[in-house]
């Protein structure tokens, strides 16, 4: 039967990307700092201005259209591979399937889960069933971590933006989590970091599209004597297995 799985995706220091424009060791840059081995952060030299930082395609997703070869005993399309993204116990789609169909399908649909049913291409009944879960990955929560001494931030937020590209067609951005404001208040220390964390509402809304990316970003404006220390970002997410 299909698994609910959470995920964590963390982008440390070393993983994140800044603007061109806004990397280097002059007044209103920053610049990757190794701490420790293992630790490593962004440092500002100080100055007011606004840092865009990006963990890009931070989030592993499941888009529902690629197929992979079968193995014998699979149930198999005509070409010979599975259905797309569909195994024995494939939760997602509705579709019934039919052997020899080259399109996509899902052969327990509207077998309702935790019953026993035959379905064409297994040697056996095995109880099987197409439970109301979508592909994809749903987002749980996304967080940044982050120190702020000397003088506190002017403004920060975090937010996650959807980038669907198709062939020469206009580029579709859409914003998954809107900008959300985050702490301003400096930290006790370098050492004692902010962990600000957003939680989106439920049920989840999960993300499938293809030729798609899930782009996290936090955008930190300092005051004119602030020093930001970013230690990274990340997520929790949930996918269907």
């Amino acid at each position: 039967m299909p698994r609910a799985a959470g995920m964590l995706t963390f982008y440390s220091a070393s993983g994140l990307s800044l603007p061109t424009a806004q990397v280097g060791v002059a007044a209103g840059t920053a610049a990757l700092v190794r701490a420790a081995a293992g630790q490593w952060y962004w440092l500002n030299s100080a100055a007011a201005t606004t840092f865009n930082f990006l963990a890009d395609n931070s989030i592993q997703q499941r888009p529902g259209n690629v197929p992979f070869p079968a193995f014998p005993g699979q149930y198999e399309t005509g070409s010979g591979v599975l259905m797309l993204s569909n195994e024995y116990q494939e939760a997602f789609g509705t579709t019934p399937a039919t052997p020899g169909a080259a399109g996509p399908g899902n052969p327990f649909s509207g077998v309702a889960a935790a019953t026993t049913a035959t379905n064409p291409g297994l040697p056996s009944q095995l109880p099987q069933g197409t439970p109301a879960v979508p592909q994809g990955v749903a987002l749980i929560d996304i967080f940044a971590v982050y120190s702020v001494v000397t003088a506190a931030l002017t403004a920060a937020t975090v937010g996650v933006s959807r980038n669907i590209f198709a062939e020469n067609t206009a580029l579709v951005n859409t914003a998954v989590v809107s900008p959300q404001t985050i702490a301003l208040t400096t930290t006790t220390s370098l050492s004692t970091p902010h962990v600000q964390r957003y939680t989106l509402s439920q049920p989840l809304v999960f993300e499938a599209a293809d030729f798609s990316s899930l782009v996290l970003e936090a955008v930190f404006t300092t005051a004119a004597t602030s020093l930001l220390y970013v230690y990274g970002l990340g997520a929790h997410y949930a996918i269907v297995y």
